[in-house]
């Protein structure tokens, strides 16, 4: 595919990376120089130095062909102009960053689809909604749900007392309606794993499986189920703004404070919030996180915007004993700072919108996909067409490559958790497991057999995940 990508920035570079490394062909529009040299110095792309919303600078990056172009700038209009002149050049998926909630919604003057934009991305809110999904399930550090809730994704850290560690997976009594689909150590290292491998105290293990029973898995882990009420933001951003709205309109009752240091900040927080208690003070010191009661909150989330102080906010969180602590993190080699600081739940928004996109970019049989927090894999969701190479056939006898599993299909509506024996059928719903370096070797196995990579399809893909 040929691809445009509007905007240099954060989501930009995840973007860029994340498709340059699948063999996509990608251009990047940037105006801003030392952005644009970050692109040339670190990534196999083609790097134009101008104005996104531009008509002769978008032809200069190739629009006339382009399958799909992502405006990605710090500017609504930016995106607004540069989506508007791409779909006067035809192009068949246009996907526009908007954070002014006025240009994004459908009872607009004028709705994202009159102004040539077919999906809306906004990072702040996926991430808002992500930390929500903790918040709802504490025990985890990562959670995700699939066909509509049937299929849940969950990241757990596994304690000493657990009863699974040092046992192979082979004889572990796990409940037939799950599997473990992925383990990580406390050095980074992630496998796939096999009915041989074992789990360590403090290994980060992922269980895919039927919903129902993976909100009941806290007894298997020996962790106490622990029910969230109070929750602290430390920054008023616009994650705590959505945060705090989800969390507000929530049926669990929730009692939310904000604290932000910018006077001004505080009061539109206060315009556009009802039952959220609003605080200025310094996120990073001590006497007013004491004063503020942060010891008594059941969860702290650090989204200042700023790495260094979410770290030092989410360590004074530690140290007052709060047992949820959730952090925003902007650039990701910070992880393994988190990691290694016991802080297990962290949220990239810039990752989290790159995984929205990067589905569009892939066959029309993707319905959703994810990226791990850590980026050691990606979970996809599969809807299996007639033609697919492994149609009819055994997993045992697919031939997936090693580093690529099935968790679990859902087929009319029964999850199933697959073993060697089970037949892959038309329609099934798969979600699948991969490593970064075979995640791009999914269309050899579950995609159509030809003639699904024209603009069209694209078009088509992209009615369909309205639909849904």
């Amino acid at each position: 595919m040929h691809i445009i990508i509007v905007g240099g920035g954060g989501v930009g570079y995840e973007l860029a990376r994340n498709l340059s490394e699948k063999n996509q062909d990608v251009v990047v529009i940037e105006q801003n120089e030392v952005k644009a040299r970050r692109f040339k110095e670190s990534l196999d792309v083609m790097v134009i130095e101008d104005n996104g919303a531009n008509a002769a600078v978008l032809e200069q990056a190739n629009i006339k062909i382009a399958n799909m172009l992502i405006a990605v700038t710090q500017s609504d209009e930016v995106n607004i102009i540069a989506c508007m002149l791409a779909k006067k050049y035809n192009v068949p998926i246009t996907v526009c960053r908007i954070r002014n909630s006025g240009y994004a919604e459908e009872s607009s003057v004028l709705t994202p689809n009159q102004l040539g934009i077919d999906i809306v991305i906004n990072p702040e809110r996926v991430a808002a909604m992500e930390i929500s999904k903790m918040l709802h399930f504490p025990e985890a550090s990562e959670v995700e749900y699939f066909n509509r809730g049937k299929v849940m994704m969950l990241g757990v850290v596994v304690g000493p007392e657990a009863d699974i560690t040092d046992v192979p997976l082979h004889k572990l009594p796990l409940n037939p309606n799950c599997i473990i689909v992925g383990i990580s150590d406390s050095e980074g290292k992630f496998i796939v794993p096999g009915g041989h491998d074992v789990i360590r105290p403090g290994n980060k293990i992922y269980l895919l499986g039927d919903t129902r029973t993976l909100k009941d898995i806290s007894s298997l882990l020996h962790h106490a189920k622990r029910r969230v009420s109070q929750v602290t933001i430390l920054g008023g951003g616009m994650i705590a703004l959505y945060l705090a709205k989800l969390l507000e309109e929530s049926k669990q009752h929730f009692y939310v404070k904000i604290i932000e240091r910018n006077e001004e900040r505080c009061e539109k927080l206060c315009r556009h919030l009802d039952k959220t208690l609003v605080l200025q003070g310094d996120t990073t010191e001590i006497a007013m996180l004491k004063e503020e009661d942060t010891d008594k909150a059941d969860a702290v989330i650090a989204a200042a915007g700023d790495d260094r102080s979410n770290i030092v906010a989410a360590l004074l969180a530690r140290q007052f004993g709060v047992k949820k602590i959730i952090c925003e993190v902007m650039k990701p080699q910070y992880v393994p700072v988190y990691s290694a600081l016991g802080i297990d739940s962290v949220i990239n928004p810039r990752l989290l919108a790159a995984a929205q996109i990067i589905r569009f970019t892939r066959r029309e049989e993707v319905v959703a996909l994810s990226i791990l927090q850590d980026e050691k894999a990606e979970v996809i969701e599969i809807i299996l067409p007639e033609t697919a190479k492994v149609v009819h056939k055994k997993i045992s006898e697919a031939n997936l490559p090693r580093g690529m599993l099935i968790g679990a299909l859902v087929r009319k509506g029964e999850v199933i958790i697959p073993n060697g024996n089970t037949v892959l059928l038309p329609l099934d719903h798969l979600i699948v497991f991969a490593i970064p370096k075979v995640s791009a070797k999914l269309d050899r196995y579950f995609a159509q057999a030809a003639g699904n990579g024209d603009r069209e399809n694209l078009r088509n893909k992209v009615i369909q995940s309205k639909e849904v």
